[in-house]
């Protein structure tokens, strides 16, 4: 056994052993895979300090064992003893005999073992090509004695070729996160690409093999990069997006990971999903990344095309699968009989109740699928109650239908305080925001002193875009439709601004010029049926009083948009907005079947024209309700400070006396 010093300080070997404990057992198995492994199994050994097992018990060893080609003698002389110089570098990003890409090449992956105990050991059989038998040596190393490592001399081995990596763990190490109930599903989020891509590896762990699959809602979706820029790089190899799907029993799960093309991990670029209720990873694959961390850091900078499409895709298939969850959700409840509220509702608290279920059992959507009918209609109508804040309603449905004994309502209490006192404080404060936003638009829109100050373009239309909730709250989640560009651009005035056009007009406008436009957006979710249900809002400046040119105007553009033939079938919402209506056009607005403002009713599409004024009165009455029982306190003045203070880049401030 000789000592073996590595060529770097140990004040920069330590910054390699403070990894997360899932992260360094992750970058062991990737080390077992590169070398060329088809079976790696980790191991850890418990230990408890009290009379039971499961109390206090704590991680004493962690054996990660490949059968691998293992490390020859020249490849443990050459690169334990420098920092940096891995014996994976010469082989073209492919392993030892090209059966598989290669995770990484920094050569510090050996470091990272110490985030795990304070002595590590390899044991390792392999065949140099230079000798005709296989040898074994071991390779020992100490946190206390970083800067360097023991190696053995070779000994003629019989035994199967492969490495097995002892780290050796000091009390009071805190490694509880190799003994949650999450760490096999934390794995199988980082290595769901490479074990898709590879069936044929087995990976376990503590006796639990890692597979993504009973993770994964339905199959993988591959999305070719579709953009070109000649300037940013030669598109040989197009990046792949690939989408997964997770279900509720992945708790936490990265956003944005590039890998290689082959779907090894590289670098995790966001931690999250974009907000919607769900859990979704992409997944960017591409052989051009490059492979050392300092590198890695800069891609946003290098490929900030190919990064912000991987973003802005994963965004737009979180807010289509949200809006489709909550559908289906809804769908399943009625089929069961369990839905707490008819279809046709007239009252607008209820109304506005069932809007705030609808968002809610999204969240609750575990509890909304069981398979036990019973306990579905249960949970639904706890759901609303725990909405409507009526606690004197929750035992008469407990104990008249469904004859909960006191302690089952006792249990039910308890898991009630850990499942849904989150969400309903969420739901909550969704509500107290929208109230805000609801004063704050009444008095810039209607204030002489703001209005004449608001700018369509870039003040009140981001207000609007951003809080689509404002036309029901189905469109909240739903997104604007590239697709649809090209076709509305042809049906539409030239005088219309259209959300995607919005930063060209702003750039080609000369500075401070304020011409008032009108402005035109779109979003689309995909409803029951694979049906497209699609809304078309044109916000006219809030000076413009809506008559037969304005109605006639949408009524042209919802007839010909609704019978494209680019487009498949789909049902279409229109809704034009103004200050007020002309007298011309008010004997139009009430009709005999239908609310106020609702012009047109046909198979095809619905068409609205309301006011803002009223549109505002129609959310606040569906939120003064969740208002009262908040208790909330905030005067008109309050609430409207507080949406300046959130919207304070988008807002004209109110002009002084001697402004005017």
């Amino acid at each position: 056994m000789s000592w073996k010093r590595v060529q770097a300080g140990s004040d920069v070997l330590s910054q390699y052993t403070k990894k997360k404990p899932v992260d360094a057992i992750a970058e062991l198995i990737w080390n077992s895979l590169d070398a060329e492994a088809d079976e790696v199994v980790v191991d850890i050994e418990t230990a408890s300090i009290g009379v039971s097992q499961d109390e206090a018990a704590h991680v004493v060893s962690v054996t990660v064992t490949d059968n691998g080609h293992g490390i020859t003698p020249n490849i443990a002389d050459s690169t334990f003893t420098v920092l940096g110089n891995s014996w994976k570098k010469g082989l073209n990003g492919r392993s030892l005999n090209g059966l598989c890409a290669i995770h990484g090449q920094e050569g510090r992956g050996r470091f990272f073992a110490y985030s795990l105990g304070h002595q590590v050991k390899w044991t390792t059989v392999s065949q140099p090509t230079e000798l005709d038998h296989k040898v074994r040596i071991e390779i020992s190393g100490d946190s206390s004695h970083i800067e360097g490592f023991e190696i053995s001399e070779p000994v003629v081995s019989d035994k199967s070729l492969g490495t097995t990596v002892k780290v050796n763990v000091e009390q009071g190490r805190p490694l509880s996160a190799l003994l949650s109930d999450d760490v096999h599903s934390n794995l199988a989020a980082i290595f769901a690409p490479h074990l898709l891509y590879n069936p044929d590896l087995s990976v376990k762990f503590d006796g639990v093999k890692i597979d993504p699959r009973p993770f994964i809602i339905g199959e993988p979706r591959d999305v070719t990069f579709n953009l070109s820029s000649p300037e940013v790089f030669d598109l040989i190899e197009r990046p792949i997006l690939t989408l997964v799907d997770w279900n509720d029993e992945m708790r936490t799960a990265p956003g944005v990971v590039l890998c290689t093309a082959e779907g090894a991990y590289l670098l995790e670029l966001e931690k999250t999903a974009p907000p919607g209720n769900v859990k979704t990873t992409a997944y960017l694959k591409w052989s051009k990344w490059a492979t050392s961390g300092s590198e890695l850091l800069m891609v946003r900078t290098q490929h900030p095309e190919v990064i912000n499409w991987a973003i802005d895709t994963l965004k737009e298939h979180v807010a289509a699968r949200s809006a489709e969850i909550q559908v289906s959700i809804i769908e399943e409840l009625k089929q069961v009989d369990a839905y707490p509220y008819a279809d046709q509702i007239l009252d607008p608290l209820e109304l506005a109740e069932r809007e705030m279920f609808d968002l809610v059992a999204v969240t609750a959507r575990s509890a909304l699928r069981s398979k036990n009918p019973r306990q579905v209609t249960m949970t639904a109508q706890l759901l609303r109650v725990a909405l409507q804040e009526r606690p004197e309603e929750l035992d008469r449905i407990l104990e008249e239908a469904f004859s909960l004994s006191i302690e089952e309502r006792r249990d039910l209490a308890q898991l009630l305080n850990h499942s849904s006192l989150s969400a309903i404080v969420g739901a909550a404060t969704e509500v107290t925001k929208r109230m805000e936003l609801l004063a704050g638009l009444r008095h810039i829109i209607y204030d002489p002193d703001v209005s004449d100050e608001l700018r369509e373009v870039d003040q009140l239309h981001p207000l609007i875009k951003d809080n689509t909730w404002v036309f029901g709250e189905v469109w909240q989640l739903a997104a604007s439709e590239k697709t649809l560009k090209t076709i509305i651009r042809g049906v539409v005035d030239s005088s219309v601004v259209l959300e995607d056009e919005l930063e060209l007009f702003l750039a080609e406008e000369p500075k401070g010029d304020r011409r008032r436009i009108d402005l035109l957006l779109q979003r689309t979710h995909q409803g029951p049926g694979n049906v497209k249900h699609r809304l078309v809002v044109e916000l006219k400046r809030p000076s413009t009083e809506l008559g037969f040119a304005e109605y006639n105007q949408i009524n042209g553009y919802a007839n010909r948009l609704s019978s494209s033939q680019g487009l498949g079938p789909s049902k279409w919402t229109y809704i034009l907005i103004g200050s007020g209506i002309k007298e011309e056009l008010k004997s139009q607005m009430e009709q005999t079947d239908r609310n106020w403002g609702h012009l047109v009713k046909n198979d095809q599409f619905d068409l609205f024209i309301t006011t803002w004024g009223r549109l505002i009165d129609e959310c606040e009455s569906r939120y003064n309700f969740y208002r009262e029982q908040l208790k909330s306190s905030a005067t008109v003045d309050e609430s409207i400070n507080r949406m300046r203070e959130r919207y304070e880049h988008l807002l004209p401030n109110p002009r002084t006396p001697t402004e005017s």
